[in-house]
This record gives structure tokens, sequence and C-alpha cells, in this order.
């Protein structure tokens, strides 16, 4: 890559990801090629981890419901994408051979370790009704013993909201963790010099615009419950903070100081933004409520302190500066006390996001000539690379803290990947020519 060319990215990538300014300038993404990327494996939660071995047999099928095939068949195979893409089991059909569903890579349900002997089963029982088909579905142990039993009526959505129920239900069941099956992933689709807001199944289907404002519209933050999405837009001119409630057609202001509203992060433990505004000059963390109200700038420094990030409970943030000379991550109290430098490896470091265990932060740092994803404990300890080649960013958490979506740019254009931490497997989430950044997983 030419050199000017390389400082060029540099410029575009810290802007964009910390004030998105000169997107609106420039349009857009700047259009540099990145390298291919590479990921590696990180194993957060300790080594020796075991799938689980579970089965998917041929559904039973009542003549009520004979001429429900396509329904049924798309059930089979969003559960079955669920329990994979969820990266606690392996995957077997009736025959215990692995199954595939389409548009699932082979890497992600390899039979890389010797299947239970017993595997569990999900047994479904389909019925037509006079208002539409219904499934029975039974999650049985190795001895036929049930451990989940759900009964769904299948609605005009179809079926993939039912798997995606159940699927989390045995996630819980199996594991005692949350789910991710009925999450979204919220980002900007870029089409010219303007973006919407577009929302995403967590496995790819779904995919569909929330606004229309045919401006420059970026950094979506869901609100608690997907209630609403917040988001930085120059629908009317400027980079104002707006919010769209749940079934409304307008926007709802949020914040419109002179200058940026931008980065905003929603805690729902404390009921408040999080967000970077530059009325006063320079770029600087405040704290609002969902109408914008009760402000209360948070850092003081004549550094651009920008990408806030609430950790679980809301009692701290993570943040970036660089205040130190060259961007850095710092964390400091929710009421802007007790400042500290958490990253200290010298690289240009930007984006935290706090796992919602609490016991991670991911950001982007620049090495080599890439800007990778790295992840380290609250502390500063523990760090290593997730994502090394390429230029990724943005960051954001699924309500697992084994997932993180991310932008990155790979073959010409930028999409939004996932990637899971316990394997080091990677997928790509958004379809289509268009370019998606800033991508935000919703907790719900």
């Amino acid at each position: 890559m030419p050199r000017k060319r390389a400082q060029h990215r540099r410029h575009v990538t810290r802007r964009g990801l910390w004030l998105a300014a000169l997107l609106a300038a420039a349009g857009g993404p700047a259009a540099v090629a990145g390298a291919q990327s590479e990921t590696y494996s990180l194993e957060v939660r300790g080594a020796g981890f075991k799938r689980f071995s579970i089965q998917l047999p041929e559904a039973g099928v009542d003549a009520s419901a004979a001429g429900s095939g396509r329904d049924i068949a798309a059930a089979r195979e969003t559960l079955a994408r669920d329990l994979i893409y969820s990266g606690y089991f392996f995957v077997m059909d009736q025959n215990s051979s692995p199954y595939l569903p389409q548009g699932v890579s082979r890497a992600w349900n390899a039979a890389n370790e010797r299947p239970q002997e017993r595997p569990h089963r999900v047994e479904a029982s389909w019925k037509g009704a006079g208002s539409g088909l219904t499934v029975d579905l039974r999650l049985v142990d190795g001895a036929g013993q049930q451990i989940v039993g759900k009964r769904y009526q299948i609605g005009d959505a179809g079926p993939r909201p039912a798997m995606h129920h159940f699927a989390d239900q045995i996630v819980k069941a199996l594991t005692g963790e949350r789910g991710i099956a009925q999450t979204k992933i919220a980002f900007a689709r870029m089409s010219g010099r303007n973006s919407e807001i577009c929302s995403v199944d967590y496995d790819g289907f779904g995919d569909k615009a929330l606004t229309a404002q045919r401006a420059l519209t970026l950094s979506p933050c869901w609100g608690t419950g997907r209630q609403w999405i917040a988001f930085t837009s120059y629908a009317e001119g400027q980079p104002w903070l707006y919010r769209l409630d749940q079934g409304a057609q307008r926007l709802r202001p949020v914040s419109q100081s002179p200058g940026l509203n931008t980065t905003p992060d929603w805690s729902g433990a404390r009921a408040e933004f999080a967000l970077t505004l530059t009325r006063d000059g320079n770029a600087e963390i405040y704290r609002m409520d969902r109408d914008g109200r009760g402000a209360q700038r948070l850092t003081h420094h004549p550094a651009i302190d920008t990408s806030p990030a609430w950790s679980p409970g809301g009692q701290q943030i993570a943040f970036t500066s660089d205040r130190s000379g060259v961007p850095q991550i710092y964390v400091m109290d929710a009421d802007g006390g007790n400042v500290r430098r958490l990253t200290k490896h010298g690289l240009y470091s930007d984006s935290p996001a706090w796992s919602p265990d609490g016991q991670w932060i991911v950001y982007v740092s620049r090495a080599d000539g890439e800007f990778q994803l790295r992840v380290g404990k609250t502390d500063g300890t523990d760090e290593r690379v997730v994502v090394r080649d390429g230029q990724n960013d943005s960051p954001s958490w699924a309500n697992d803290s084994r997932h993180i979506a991310f932008a990155s740019r790979r073959g010409g254009g930028r999409a939004v990947y996932v990637v899971d931490l316990y394997s080091g497997l990677e997928r790509r989430l958004t379809s289509g020519s268009q370019e998606a950044i800033t991508p935000a997983w919703s907790m719900e």
C-alpha cells in the first residue's frame, strides 16, 4: 500500500470511529482495500470445553400439516443454525451425521470432537389447526427424559421466532448461559453520501431498514428491551442525536447541542446515555437521560475524549482519549472521577466495548498497518488479539459475552461480521454490495 494512502486510511479510521465527522465530509468510509482477515482463538472461560452433541431428527408431521412442508423445513434449518452459531453444540441429523443448514460453513459444525454416545435430541411434532400451524418441541437427554418442552403457535412471521425462542431455552437449560438467537444487530448501511440505520437477526436473516432519512445516519445503540434505538443523524443538517421509538415513524431529538452529538452508549442500569459532545469547543464525554435531560459533563481535558462505553452495572465508563499523545483506552467512574489509563502498549487504540459479564473490554488497535480487535481484562491484563489482519472497527458484544459483531473491510467492501471467541471462527452477517458499518448488538 503506498505510504500516502496508508496515512489517509489512518486519518479516516480515527475520525470514523471517534467522531464520524470525516464521514460527513467524505460521504462515507474511505475506499481503501484491506488485507484478508485472520482470526485467532481466544479461550475466554478456560480450556477443555466440549460441545454438546444434539440430534435433530426429521419432524413428526400430522396429516393436518401435510401442506406446510416449506415452513417445517425452514423451522428445522433455523433451529439447527441457532444451535450451531451458539457455539455450544455439535448438531447431527437422525443418522448422527453433521447437519449443515443452508449458508453455514462446515467449519462451524465439524465433528472435531467425538460425539457423545447418547446425545441430546430435539423432537418436533407438527399439526395443522384452524388458526394455523402448531408445533410441540421437546429437548430430551440421552435416556429420553424431557428437559424442556414448549408448544408454539406459528403466526404471520413464520416459524423463525418460535425456533429462536426454543434455541435460547436449550442453551439456558444445558449451559446456564443466556442465548443470543432472539437478539438483533443494528448497523448503518451506506448508499453514496448517505446511510440508513438497519437491523438484522443475529443469524443474518430478517434484514430491514429502520430509518429513511436520506442523510448520513450512523452509530446506533439499542434501548432497554429494544423499545427504541438511538443514533447520530444529519437528518436536519447537523450531527444530532435522535431516538426512534418502537412502532414510531418520526424521530425524537435527544441532543441538539452545537457541534457533534455522537458515539452514544446506553446504560440500562442507570437509564442514561454516555455520548460525545463538542459544544464546548472540544470533544468531551457527557451523560444524560433518554430525553436529553440532566446533561452532565464528565471529562475536562484539552485532549479529545470520545467513544464512551458503560460497564454492565453503570458504575464505570471506558472511553478513548489522546491525552497521552496517541489514542488510548481509559476508564473512569460514572461521575467522571478516578480516571486511569487501561491500555499501555503505545499502539493507537479506540472504540472500547465492555462485555456484559463485566470481565472484558474489546477495542480496536492499530498494529503492523492493520486495525486489529484486541480483548483484555478490565484491569488491563490478559490482553490478546482476536482479529488480526484487515481493517476492523466498531466492536459490539452479544449478551453471552462470547460473540462480537464488528465492521471489517475485506476484498474491497465493508460488511458486518461476527467472531466466536471460543473457536475463533468468523461469519459474515450482512449481505449485498452496499457497505455496512457501526454495528450494535442488542442485549435482548
